[in-house]
Order: structure tokens, then sequence, then C-alpha cells
């Protein structure tokens, strides 16, 4: 006999798919009910049939919803290990590479870039690395999201202080111009990085060629499929040779061990086996 209770969450997340274009299936099933139970209670509605109902008709209420569900990173260099991790020992090696083959582009995906601190501080290493070279290369630096009204703000570019707290004030000087109480990420910045709309669990590679893959602690509330799905397009993203960085508490799929390397347990990164 088919659980009425399980029927009607079903239901509220085909709607939400419907809705919304995006399976939020690929969270973990604890983590959805407790997320949603709170949307519910706040709303005043006891049934996952009538909160369905609701997002459906509310737009505003099917956006807040989704807003809780993303779990998204507030902070400039948050865990500040994996940026040097990238800075010292990843883009020596990336320009070793480039530097035999002729190429002078690099690129990097920050995959659940949330509001865009991650992908604006990978910039700001990147910029900082190049400072230090005669020779000059181009960073492109992709930041993708589900969540469009995080990619609208990422855009633009504004923070509060208290996301600034991990930057050295040298790099705030250098990197943001304050305004009104808030910091405006520099132009210098904002060129080398472009925000687009993405489902790491959709079948279609984002995009190839990337040399670095940054995700971190997004995964971990996937589903076990949602999560190989995920560390399939990243791995066809990836450069023979590139690098995935991941959560440190996140742990890589057994079937993924054979296709990446761990070459640093302790920050997580991975390389593409050639």
């Amino acid at each position: 006999m088919i659980n009425t209770e399980d029927w009607q969450f079903k239901f509220l997340l085909r709607e939400i798919k419907k809705s919304s274009k995006i399976d939020v299936e690929m969270y973990k099933e604890n983590f959805l009910r407790r997320r949603i139970r709170i949307k519910m209670k706040d709303s005043g509605i006891e049934s996952y049939y009538e909160y369905a109902k609701l997002i459906r008709d509310d737009e505003a209420e099917l956006n807040s919803l989704l807003n809780t569900l993303t779990i998204n990173v507030t902070e400039f260099m948050r865990d500040k290990t994996p940026f040097e991790c990238f800075k010292t020992l990843l883009l020596p090696q990336i320009i070793e590479k480039k530097e035999k083959s002729g190429s002078k582009l690099i690129r990097i995906w920050s995959a659940g870039c949330a509001y865009g601190e991650e992908a604006y501080s990978i910039a700001i290493c990147a910029l900082e690395f190049l400072k230090d070279r005669d020779e000059k290369y181009t960073f492109s630096i992709y930041g993708t999201d589900i969540d469009k009204n995080c990619l609208k703000n990422a855009e633009i570019g504004i923070y509060p202080k208290k996301s600034l707290k991990n930057l050295s004030k040298w790099q705030v000087i250098n990197y943001f111009n304050e305004i009104d109480r808030s910091y405006r990420i520099k132009d210098e910045v904002k060129r080398v990085v472009k925000f687009r709309y993405h489902d790491l669990t959709n079948e279609e590679t984002f995009s190839k060629f990337f040399d670095v893959i940054f995700c971190r602690n997004v995964v971990i509330y996937f589903s076990e499929e949602q999560k190989r799905r995920a560390l399939k397009n990243f791995y066809d993203s990836l450069l023979n040779g590139g690098f995935l960085i991941t959560g440190k508490s996140e742990s890589m799929l057994p079937s993924f061990l054979g296709k990446l390397k761990a070459i640093n347990t302790m920050e997580k990164v991975y390389q593409k086996i050639e």
C-alpha cells in the first residue's frame, strides 16, 4: 500500500520540477523533507499536496523555496587552504604544461558558485599569480549555479563587509571599491569571470577543456545517483591531467577512483588520469 504522505511528497517534487525546471531529487530525501517542512510551517500549510498547489500558483513562494534548498557559500576565500593549494601547487603545474603545448588559455569552472564569491576568489588568486610572472596568460573562469537570483547578484558583484573577512587588507584595497558600506568587485576581476545557469545533474556536459574545476560542499547533499551524474559531468569536462577540487567532508565515489586520482588527500584534490 502506498503511504499517502510519501505520495504527496513525490507529487510536490514533480510540481517543483515542472514549475522550475530544476530536479530537486538531486538532494537527499531527509534534507529535502526537513527544508520543505520549514517552508510549509512558515506558510501555515500542513500537507505536501497543499504546498504543491501553493508553489504552482505563487512564483514568489516557489523562488523562496528554491533559495531555501540551495546551499550558498557567502564568503570570499572560505577555507583558505584550497585556494593556497590552487595557487602554489596546481597553477605552476598547469603553467608548465601550457608552456609545452604553447597554449596561453587557462579555463576554470566554479560549480555551484552561489553569489559568486568562490569564482571571484579564484580570479583574485589567478591575478596574484600572474603578477609574479613575465609571461602573460589568459584566465577564463566560469561560475555556474541553479539559482538564477544568485547568478544575477554575482554578476552585479556587490558584497557586504562580512563577506570579505577572510581577505587581507591589501586584497580588499586592490580588488574592491567601497560604496555605501558595501564593496563592489573591480572590473579587473569581473572581466575574467562569466556566470551561467547550469544544473550539475543534467546529463549534458556544461563545457569541456577545463584545467581546474572547483565543486566544494555541493554534492554532499546529492543522492548517490545525482552525485554520479555530477562527477561524470566533471570528468567529461576536464582536460586530461586536469584537476577537481571538492569539499573536505566529501568522499569520491568508488566507481571514479580509477579515473580521478587523489593527489592531495588533505585538500581533496583529484587529477584526471591521462
